[in-house]
């Protein structure tokens, strides 16, 4: 069995770890529950036992996946609090997904706006569903292709 050193995180400083396996080695000792991952930061292979509202976060990923750990602190009512910010791969695809749902509805929004405004230039001549959905399509296939 490879021995790692015990990763210890510095309060406001992130780390970016990778997961070197699926999951990690879970069980409890007189301490309590655990969570033992083995993880790779700058090059060198260390053992991290993840405090619960990390280890929600870390289970969703598997080997190879990075994730970014800064350890907070506060203080309140004369007790120091430790909470955990947890950025993943995962968060940023999420939020590149609702980018793309905010540009097309963006998008249909303005196309609608826009055949709204034709149809008063044209006297109502134009269907505005249709003129909306046309030019829709034409801005998000732009848009895809640029």
């Amino acid at each position: 069995m490879t021995q790692r050193t015990k990763l210890e995180l510095n309060v406001n400083q992130p780390i970016e770890i990778e997961l070197l396996y699926d999951e990690p080695i879970s069980g409890s000792s007189q301490y309590g529950e655990y969570h033992m991952y083995a993880v790779k930061l700058e090059g060198k292979e260390y053992t991290y036992f993840a405090p619960e509202e990390v280890h929600e976060k870390l289970k969703e990923l598997r080997r190879g996946d990075k994730a970014t750990i800064t350890k907070l602190a506060s203080q309140r009512n004369g007790k120091i609090v430790i909470a955990y910010d947890i950025a993943t791969n995962e968060n940023e695809e999420e939020t590149e997904v609702k980018e793309e749902k905010d540009k097309l509805y963006t998008l249909l929004q303005r196309s609608y706006e826009d055949a709204i405004e034709m149809q008063k230039e044209l006297n109502g001549i134009i269907d505005i569903e249709k003129a909306a959905i046309t030019l829709f399509i034409a801005r998000s296939k732009i848009n895809i292709n640029a």
